[in-house]
């Protein structure tokens, strides 16, 4: 068995391996946005009293340069919990017997620095209890003392049970098994195999602890939600005949720099003809040319947007026809799916379910479809009246990330996108907006879109 020490190092490198961090002279000792250090102390004092009789770990972003094309991205929890934006290499440990918040961060100088020539790291944290005043936190320290803290508290209170990213209570996975997994399962087999005999376990759900926005949180989604509209706004303005998606995409990603925002909350989906389909479209985030094609006269495109602004992330969406214009059996399926689009929205009320506004979206193609006359407009009833039309139909939550979960039951302060998806004959029908649910019932935050088929085409035809 390998020495504590050399145990300690091996965590610490998982923490944090290869942090290529941007130079700043100052250490890290406000939270970001002006926001009081209180709202994160409420904030960990729910996760606490979810998980009575833990020690309750959540990580930062360990690595400043991995998957980070656009901006640095701090790990959506451990921002909910901290307020620090920028802190990498940092691990949150929440004592919830003792109620105490401890920061365990890096020393300065002890991450990689690129080239070697920066000076101290943008995200190193000052330890003290200056710092943790000024944060919020109980104790901000160094690295090396997670590991004595741990052995201390389990050796005070054996029953404590460590709980984290954690696939389960048990974890059964050979080191030869992880190879290939990511790093939270290669962090997660480190701890255990430190404390062999501590009870481990998942953590309170993140999605859970921020599904009910506070009024900060309210104001954020809606410039979110302004900076997006502009963007879905540009995006419809983008597509035409003989262009290609990824030349596109770029409008999409410049109106929301223009917009306020700091970048996309993800790259933008503007899939044309068959890339259109939602089984085809997932498949592009596999793809390295992202599944660009040319756009062709005729086609439906989904267009799939949103805007990263103040931590929080957009999401919004309509289809669109390429040449700016909707045959017939193309318009006749549009407004019926915006019919019953709105049907869906008349249903959102506090306490009623997922299950009560599908059956509302449903029933109106179900009011409608013996009176079509287009052959595609029959099958698209056809389509969201069978098992087919529940298929990828979903409410799902909007926040920290674009998507937080799938939405059961509403709720007042919920924010949401409502994102009926259909494919027929191989083609996608999609609309998405960003939703806060009130005591009366829906907002709608993305506001003064287009939704039907001439509303659309207008649109189109203004921004050209």
């Amino acid at each position: 068995m390998p020495s504590s020490n050399s145990i300690v190092v091996l965590i610490l490198v998982l923490i944090a391996p290869g942090l290529r961090a941007a130079a700043q002279d100052r250490p890290l000792t406000s939270t970001a946005n002006g926001q009081a250090s209180t709202t994160f102390r409420a904030r960990r004092d729910r996760a606490m009293h979810t998980a009575p009789n833990a020690l309750v770990l959540v990580r930062s972003r360990s690595s400043a340069m991995a998957d980070n094309q656009d901006g640095f991205r701090q790990d959506a929890a451990f921002y909910y919990l901290t307020g620090l934006e920028n802190a990498a290499g940092a691990l949150l440990l929440m004592d919830s017997r003792r109620h105490e918040s401890w920061l365990f961060v890096p020393p300065p100088g002890q991450l990689r620095r690129f080239g070697g020539l920066m000076h101290p790291p943008y995200g190193y944290v000052e330890t003290g209890q200056a710092s943790a005043g000024r944060l919020g936190l109980d104790h901000v320290v160094f690295w090396d003392e997670f590991a004595a803290f741990v052995d201390r508290r389990l050796a005070e209170d054996p029953s404590l049970t460590i709980l984290g990213p954690f696939s389960s209570g048990t974890f059964s996975m050979p080191p030869a098994a992880l190879t290939g997994h990511n790093e939270v399962r290669l962090w997660e087999s480190t701890v255990r195999a430190r404390w062999p005999k501590a009870q481990f376990g998942p953590m309170p759900d993140p999605i859970a602890l921020r599904a009910i926005k506070d009024p900060d949180e309210v104001a954020a989604l809606r410039r979110v939600a302004g900076s997006s509209s502009a963007a879905l706004r540009a995006g419809l303005a983008a597509l035409r005949p003989g262009r290609r998606q990824r030349d596109a995409e770029v409008d999409v990603v410049a109106a929301c720099v223009r917009a306020g925002a700091e970048g996309v909350s993800f790259w933008p989906w503007l899939m044309t003809g068959s890339n259109s389909d939602i089984a085809s479209a997932i498949q592009s985030l596999a793809d390295y040319r992202f599944l660009d094609r040319t756009m062709r006269a005729g086609e439906l495109a989904r267009v799939d947007v949103g805007c990263a602004q103040d931590h929080y992330e957009g999401d919004v969406g309509r289809t669109a026809p390429v040449n700016g214009r909707f045959d017939q059996g193309q318009r006749e399926a549009w407004d019926m799916f915006i019919a019953a689009y709105r049907a869906g929205l008349d249903a959102m009320k506090p306490g009623r379910t997922s299950k009560d506004v599908f059956a509302a979206w449903q029933h109106e193609f179900e009011r409608q479809r013996l009176q079509l006359k287009t052959s595609f407009g029959k099958r698209t009833a056809e389509v969201a009246l069978s098992t087919e039309g529940s298929k990828f139909w979903q409410m799902h939550g909007v926040g920290l990330q674009n998507a937080e979960g799938l939405i059961e039951t509403l709720t007042p302060g919920q924010v949401l996108a409502f994102e009926p998806i259909l494919t027929v004959n191989g083609v996608g029908l999609y609309l998405e907006d960003m939703i806060l649910v009130t005591p009366g019932g829906a907002e709608v935050l993305t506001k003064g879109l287009p939704y039907t088929s001439f509303e659309i085409e207008a649109s189109m035809r203004r921004r050209r």
